[in-house]
């Protein structure tokens, strides 16, 4: 690389929120750095010294940084010119957190919030070059780094300030036509710019925009056009960007296969496949593949069952098989293919990891984040929780599914890479196998099939014995969230004490010990509610009074056609005033009390929400007291399928357990199926957005309590449906849930709010583990709440395994205990024999 001056490559960031946003460019925008200084600590500490919660020393030309708290940072003195600076660090770090730089000029002495910048790292123990852009104008009097917020170690290999400028010429906008492609040219410069491109000369005055064109050549069905902008300004690197133009009149020679109920043509030359349906075009592979936007001349081999072509470097081999057309590619050049191009407009997309899209929705945008992390076209593959992308259509649903979870997916909804209507799926990388499904199924359908292409993970290694786990938990809960007040949901001192009824219901199902408190309240302090302790101290009716004014409460709030709406801060950028998540929530309380209780109101209630939803498609909308109305939502999968399948449990209604299957189904991409690091097999994103629309950016960041509620609904699901292992799914969850919990010291069996997969680290707040433990009691085939049992007109709950024959409950509980059941919804007192009894006329 030259040293003088370098080309750096940073994201260019739109202004406009929200879908009124122009089009995504995908081409980075270009700076021309020029170094000024460079640490490379050859000669100890090269001016640096620790300042707060840390330690240096210099080892074989690299700068170590021990930090010995959550706030370490250290400082140099500068004398340099100051501006529009880059800051360059290349590091490896076992610590923990966020990094952040400070500075002072001249001009502005002190440090401050304001002068400083924040940056990401990478905790993962391998090099990296972070690159850091900040303003300073005047001088540079003092560099502060922050490496982090956590213990350990973090080694710095070199440190290079540079002052960047933006590169004067951009690429602001390319129309491609039928017949030409036209592109306009920015001169952010005040003097004139010359620059050469498609073979002429050019002069763009100075702040102004020129258009440059070049027709369009039909004469192949694929055309790529490379517009390259040469300055003639040497010091000025070239802007470049490459389109594709699918030119559908174009003549070749094709090769014809069957593809479901659709067929594909292939050209000979092995540059465009087309896929057809009922005669018309619904995708095409355009290119099947290219090296750095050129079409490599490749040459077919094989025209038998297996496609295959050669070129120089590259060879590509097609296959079509049922419903499916697999591409494999190999090459020694890095490359894109297959170009997967979907045509017509979109009802659905979805991006495993990143995007849910609806009706008309475009990728990219920043309904559910504006912070640089809305653009997601492109994003770090560990982000992907699962190989799929997928779109649908008026036309048809076509999937994509691949096998090295290492390669660059690529997805644009529309196809802002080649400035197109359709929409754009690809992957990036040198060895290349995929698989493409076309067809009239549904988007849960591919999510299926792309689980199932490989089958769901094998379970992760629990990291206790059943027998230990029980111990930490107990440990946990007589532990540090445990005060006379009772328990917190979570351990920090902001979370009040109270003696909340799902934690003390946790504790007497692991000991079989009452905790001792005079009352215990109902809700709080589980994300799951357990109210099994009112029943076996005698306080059955107020548990039952709490649900009964629960459920009026629900019933009052239900708009006449079965709807729950929300119109609150987080509503904004959202086309509706209601969502999935807004709605499954009171329908899965309502009925989840009329299972219990055989309640009417409260079912009827339910069923009249279980109708209105039929409407949606996409899970958002659960977490709005922090989360946008907008944005997809594990918690919107998880209560649509806990509603569906107690609607279809209370009905028998099959087309409710059709529909609990497909919003189980919606959950499956928040599921990390796939692993390169210790902890992360089964972890589960909660929203594909970020908090307050700016931070925390959940994408690629578990929050394993979202999951283990997630996990439970698929437990009440797994009974009726065995078409998918949904109990291995959910098992798996709570595996990694168990991973998560923090295995010793003072926060010994809590939960982390969050968990870092590259530094594998835990993020507070701490919270409880009843929810783990409920699930795995159901998981074993144990009770966690109350057994329901029917048989004509008696519903019957129980703390204790039940089951009606003969006209009454029978029910295996424990010796000399005194508990309460429901029957039909009444409270009856039972002192139990062991094996009990209970009449029902």
């Amino acid at each position: 690389m030259p040293i003088l001056p370098t080309l750096l490559l940073v994201l260019l960031c739109g202004g406009v929120s929200g879908a009124d946003r122009p089009p995504v460019n995908p081409v980075d925008r270009g700076f021309i750095t020029t170094p000024v200084h460079t640490w490379n600590f050859d000669r100890g500490a090269d001016g640096w010294a620790a300042e707060h919660e840390c330690t240096l020393s210099s080892e074989d030309g690299k700068l170590v940084v021990c930090s010995t708290g959550t706030d370490p940072y250290l400082a140099a003195p500068v004398d340099l010119p100051g501006g529009d600076c880059l800051l360059k660090i290349k590091a490896r770090s076992a610590t923990g957190g966020g990094g952040q730089i400070f500075w002072t000029t001249d001009r502005s002495p002190n440090r401050s919030e304001k002068q400083s910048a924040r940056f990401k790292i990478d905790h993962d123990n391998q090099w990296h070059e972070y690159a850091i852009r900040f303003r300073a104008p005047g001088r540079l009097k003092n560099l502060r780094l922050d490496p982090g917020a956590a213990k350990g170690t973090f080694e710095i290999d070199s440190i290079e300030l540079s002052l960047a400028e933006p590169h004067p010429l951009t690429i602001e906008r390319i129309d491609v036509r039928k017949d030409r492609v036209r592109a306009t040219v920015k001169n952010h410069r005040k003097a004139p710019l010359e620059f050469a491109a498609f073979g002429k000369d050019h002069t763009i005055p100075g702040e102004a925009t020129l258009q440059i064109e070049r027709r369009a050549a039909p004469a192949r069905p694929i055309e790529a056009v490379v517009i390259e902008l040469t300055p003639n300004d040497r010091r000025l690197p070239p802007v470049r960007r490459a389109v594709f133009i699918h030119h559908p009149e174009a003549r070749t020679e094709w090769i014809t296969r069957p593809l479901g109920d659709a067929t594909v043509r292939i050209a000979r030359d092995g540059t465009v496949a087309r896929i057809e349906r009922d005669g018309r075009l619904v995708a095409f592979l355009g290119p099947i593949v290219h090296v750095d936007g050129h079409l490599p001349k490749l040459k077919l081999t094989d025209d038998g069952p297996v496609l295959r072509f050669q070129g120089e470097g590259i060879s590509v081999a097609v296959k079509t098989a049922g419903d499916e057309v697999s591409v494999s590619i190999d090459s020694k050049r890095p490359c894109e293919g297959p170009v997967v191009r979907v045509v017509g407009p979109v009802e659905q997309g979805l991006f495993a990891g990143l995007e849910y899209l609806g009706k008309g929705e475009r990728s990219s945008t920043k309904l559910d984040i504006i912070t640089e992390g809305y653009l997601r076209f492109a994003p770090d593959p560990m982000k992907v929780t699962m190989p799929l992308m997928a779109i649908r259509t008026d036309r048809a649903t076509v999937a994509m599914t691949w096998s090295d979870m290492t390669l660059q997916p690529v997805f644009a909804v529309p196809n802002f890479f080649d400035c197109t209507d359709d929409s754009r799926m690809a992957l990036r990388g040198t060895k290349i196998d995929a698989a493409v499904r076309v067809g009239s199924h549904t988007l849960e359908d591919d999510i299926l099939w792309a689980v199932n292409k490989k089958g769901l993970p094998p379970l992760p290694k629990p990291p206790r014995t059943p027998r230990q786990q029980r111990d930490i938990c107990i440990k946990t809960l007589n532990g540090p969230i445990k005060s006379d007040e009772g328990w917190g949901h979570c351990a920090e001192k902001r979370w009040a004490r109270h003696p909340y009824a799902g934690i003390a219901s946790t504790v007497w199902r692991l000991t079989g010990e009452v905790p001792d408190f005079p009352r215990f309240v109902p809700g709080g302090g589980t994300h799951v509610p357990n109210g099994t302790i009112f029943f076996v101290t005698g306080k059955a009716p107020q548990w039952l009074d709490h649900k009964r004014r629960e459920a009026a409460q629900l019933i009052a709030r239900q708009k006449p056609d079965g709807s729950y709406r929300y119109d609150g801060k987080y509503r904004k950028g959202h086309f509706e005033d209601t969502a999935s998540g807004v709605c499954a929530r009171p329908a899965a309380t309502l009925l989840e009390f009329a299972y219990v209780t055989g309640d009417r109101e409260a079912l009827e209630a339910g069923l009249r929400t279980l109708e209105y939803m039929k409407r949606f498609r996409t899970p958002r909308g659960a977490q709005v007291w922090e989360i946008p109305l907008h944005t997809p939502d594990i918690l919107a999968s998880a209560y649509a399928t806990w509603a569906y399948t107690r609607g279809y449990e209370l009905t028998g209604n099959k087309e409710y357990l059709a529909l609990a299957k497909r919003w189980a189904a919606t959950g499956i991409p928040f599921v990390y199926l796939w692993t390169c690091r210790p902890v992360m097999l089964y972890a589960t994103t909660p929203v594909w957005g970020a908090t307050n629309w700016v931070s925390p950016n959940w994408m690629g960041l578990p929050v394993q309590w979202c999951g283990y509620v997630y996990a439970y609904a698929l437990t009440k699901l797994a009974p009726h449906d065995d078409t998918f292992d949904w109990n291995h799914l959910a098992r798996g969850i709570l595996i990694s849930a168990e991973q998560q919990q923090y295995p010793d010291g003072e926060s010994i069996g809590l939960l982390p709010d969050a968990f870092e997969l590259k530094g594998q680290q835990r993020r507070p707040a701490r919270i409880n583990p009843c929810v783990l433990v409920a699930l795995r009691q159901v998981l074993d085939g144990q009770i966690d709440f109350l057994q329901v049992a029917t048989a004509g007109t008696h519903r019957v709950a129980a703390p204790f395994p039940v089951t009606i024959r003969e006209g009454a409950a029978h029910i295996r509980a424990q010796k000399g205990l005194k508990y309460q059941i429901l029957v039909n919804g009444r409270v009856v007192d039972v002192n139990s024999q062991g094996t009990d009894v209970v009449p029902l006329k």
